[in-house]
């Protein structure tokens, strides 16, 4: 929204939030057809140093949340099918809300 002003940044913010709750995303089953979360972390090894891949694994299997911040690639994928705004935002690294 280049050139609006506050109260017309506000006003399109409220109508998006409208469109995609937060409770919306409150809750979050696999959908059918998911791809298998192993096989995207294998994928996600590809070119890493092969003596490391042990060590990154190992700190995976501690928790859901120690696999999810192990393996940017199957968030990614769990992600993509859920409730969005369309707003698009880049973010590098440990970009946590």
């Amino acid at each position: 929204m280049s050139g609006a002003t506050l109260d017309e940044q506000y006003a399109e913010g409220k109508s998006l939030r409208e469109k995609c709750p937060r409770k919306s995303h409150a809750e979050w089953k696999a959908p059918d057809g998911r791809p298998d979360p192993v096989s995207l972390m294998e994928q996600s090894d590809v070119g890493r140093q092969p003596e490391l891949i042990p060590i990154r694994h190992g700190r995976m299997l501690k928790s859901p949340f120690t696999f999810y911040r192990g393996s940017a690639l199957n968030m990614a994928a769990d992600l993509a099918g859920t409730p969005v705004t369309r707003l698009r935002v880049q973010a590098c690294g440990d970009a946590h809300v």
